[in-house]
């Protein structure tokens, strides 16, 4: 029998691409590199509070943070499917509150 060594992040990996709860999962752990993602005044006043069919819901505190962001939107999409490593986000909306 040959056996397929592969570490607990290829398994993952494959997982993010082929399922929609370890997507999800994966599109969450975004919160630890949130500040490397969006930077770090951004980051201070936003955070993703929902992901669902391919949309990220991320909380910013005022519409002036929402407009920075929504500049910014095809930029930041880039950045966390890159981390993610497929393309898990098709679209993002911005809610406010605290």
């Amino acid at each position: 029998m040959k056996w397929n060594h592969r570490t607990i992040g290829q398994i993952f990996d494959d997982l993010v691409r082929s399922s929609g709860l370890f997507r999800k999962i994966r599109v969450f752990e975004l919160n630890k590199d949130w500040e490397e993602i969006v930077g770090e005044p951004i980051a201070n006043h936003s955070s993703i509070v929902d992901f669902t069919d391919g949309t990220l819901i991320i909380r910013v505190d005022d519409g002036m943070w929402l407009n920075e962001m929504k500049l910014r939107e095809n930029i930041f999409l880039e950045r966390m499917n890159s981390v993610i490593g497929v393309e898990a986000i098709k679209r993002i909306r911005f809610r406010i509150g605290r």
